[in-house]
């Protein structure tokens, strides 16, 4: 039956005011039918409006009812605990209790000193925050991940990562957006967890800021276990850094990595590594190697000065690494390749470096075979809690030569002594004694001489 009102603009108020009502279910239905019989008795309504408005009342009174109802018994079964929540040496997360979701803040703060016995060139001791760093990261419906890390170091403010990642064709990963490289084993290893207060000379190849250790692009991960040998490969494409302007699709790089573990156990562990990035650049790049002598604040001995003519370059390294209980070895070998135009001739640099640590207390280095890298340390016993840390001892030699081809950027060797205590998961001191011999140094860089330079370097870090 159709019902035709007299007036359709009361009509439409009354329905207006009846779904507003009735919203809180006992106190608005009663002054609602009150509302109608009065209507009703004036004449404005006739009978069959006033029945048909006073059942729909009722309905929606019912259905509101009905509706609460069915919330407070869903949410009587909702669990009170919906995430959870944890603190501790991996800093601050958050997950859902299905595990879909997962957040956390983190970050890591080093402050380094260092005390030098200059030679024939002016360096200086000094101390400063090598790095202040803050990240959030996290998981979105299990298969989507992301991160974002900033550097307040050095009185700047740099994006490190600022990335998206797919894990949805397992055992693959993708990865889009501002990241590091995965390019031989001491720099796809963590500052945090490498065994001296910086890495190999043979680092400023990936350093340097014409080449990079994180930029934009793109990359694929994977990891296999193959008759009992875990295998991991990674390849991409990469631009220029975030922060670099500019048409930054003038400069991209291939690279690849792919490593083999024979043996990947907690205490014993053998890994063979090799690793490609060739970067082809627009005309005029300012590309030159520099090395400080692996103590961060004191000035660089050897620098190429700007390569000029470049137009592309060429790294190939590989890798060797072992555990062995509380024993643990490390080498790798870098050959750089700068190809030039107009006629002028190609250098061809390298570097390499052997080390090797004892853990004085048993502990053993941390390889992580998904990522064919070494992670965090854990001590037996822990500074607070009845403990006494890590303790390690470590030496490694280092040599890089950036002479050659006319380039006379110098050659230098490096002996390096380290104690390092770990006094908990996330607190680390170091010691470094290094003695830098340059044979000679760089005409780029100062006098073009030879030199013998001994430094302390110390460094206080805690990781969250």
């Amino acid at each position: 039956m159709k019902f035709k009102t007299k007036n359709p603009l009361i009509y439409s108020i009354i329905l207006g005011w009846a779904s507003f009502l009735v919203t809180p279910v006992y106190a608005g239905t009663e002054t609602m039918l009150e509302l109608l019989k009065i209507l009703r008795d004036r004449g404005t309504l006739s009978q069959d409006e006033f029945e048909m408005l006073r059942n729909a009342a009722k309905d929606d009174e019912e259905k509101k009812v009905s509706g609460q109802g069915k919330f407070k018994e869903e949410a009587k079964e909702t669990p009170q605990n919906s995430i959870k929540v944890k603190t501790g040496y991996k800093g601050l997360a958050v997950e859902s209790t299905d595990g879909a979701f997962k957040f956390h803040v983190g970050g890591r703060l080093q402050i380094d000193t260092a005390f030098v016995d200059d030679d024939k060139t002016r360096l200086g001791s000094g101390a400063e925050l090598r790095r202040a760093r803050l990240e959030v990261g996290g998981t979105m419906w299990r298969i989507w991940g992301y991160k974002f890390q900033i550097d307040f170091g050095h009185g700047e403010t740099k994006i490190k990562d600022a990335y998206i990642k797919f894990r949805g064709f397992k055992p693959v990963s993708f990865t889009l957006g501002q990241q590091k490289l995965p390019f031989t084993l001491q720099s796809w290893t963590s500052n945090k967890w490498i065994v001296f207060q910086e890495r190999a000379l043979m680092n400023t190849f990936i350093e340097d800021d014409s080449i990079g250790r994180r930029r934009f692009g793109f990359k694929a991960h994977t990891h296999r276990i193959i008759h009992g040998n875990h295998w991991t490969a990674a390849a991409g494409i990469f631009g220029e850094g975030v922060e670099h302007k500019g048409p930054f699709n003038e400069s991209w790089a291939p690279m690849g990595r792919v490593t083999f573990a024979p043996i990947a156990e907690k205490t014993r562990v053998l890994h063979f590594g090799v690793d490609s990035y060739y970067r082809h650049y627009p005309p005029n790049p300012d590309l030159s190697f520099t090395a400080y002598p692996e103590v961060h604040s004191i000035p660089s001995l050897l620098n190429s000065g700007v390569i000029s003519g470049t137009e592309d370059a060429l790294l190939l390294a590989g890798e060797l690494s072992a555990v062995w209980g509380p024993f643990h070895a490390q080498s790798e070998y870098i050959h750089a390749h700068v190809g030039r135009k107009n006629g002028l001739p190609d250098p061809d640099f390298y570097g390499w470096y052997v080390q090797a640590g004892y853990f004085l207390t048993g502990e053993s280095r941390n390889y992580e075979p998904e990522e064919g890298r070494y992670g965090q340390i854990f001590p037996q016993g822990i500074v607070g809690q009845g403990g006494w840390g890590a303790w390690e001892v470590a030496a490694r030699f280092s040599k890089l030569d950036l002479a050659d081809s006319g380039i006379l950027g110098g050659v230098e060797n490096n002996i390096t002594v380290a104690l390092n205590w770990y006094a908990t998961p996330s607190i680390l001191f170091r010691m470094n004694y290094i003695h830098a011999h340059t044979d000679p140094t760089s005409i780029a860089a100062g006098l073009g001489v030879d030199e013998n330079v001994d430094i302390l370097g110390l460094r206080a870090q805690v990781v969250w």
